[in-house]
């Protein structure tokens, strides 16, 4: 199960971002979309599968919505892979320390 904490403006996400556990994190989101700049930190994820490409797109277009820009941290090599695969890297705003 996925866990989503709030720590100032920065979203920490704690466990599998998969096809079981999106719509629990969607459903935990939305409320937490309140800040101008939030930074969705991923380091806490452990298991990703296609499901986590699409969550992260409907976080961005949910954002958006609200006048929120979103900045993905610490992105997990699994899930840079993917998106690489799917060639949607460059869409994906991130930060690398």
């Amino acid at each position: 199960m996925a866990l989503i904490s709030k720590e100032g403006s920065r979203l920490r996400i704690q466990g599998a971002m998969t096809v079981d556990t999106v719509n629990a994190l969607l459903a935990e989101t939305p409320q937490a979309f309140t800040a101008e700049n939030l930074e969705i930190d991923l380091a806490g994820v452990g298991e990703v599968d296609s499901a986590s490409i699409g969550l992260i797109f409907e976080w961005l277009r949910q954002a958006h919505g609200r006048n929120t820009s979103l900045l993905f941290v610490n992105l997990p090599a699994s899930l840079v892979s993917l998106a690489t695969l799917y060639g949607v890297l460059e869409l994906i705003p991130q930060h690398t320390h």
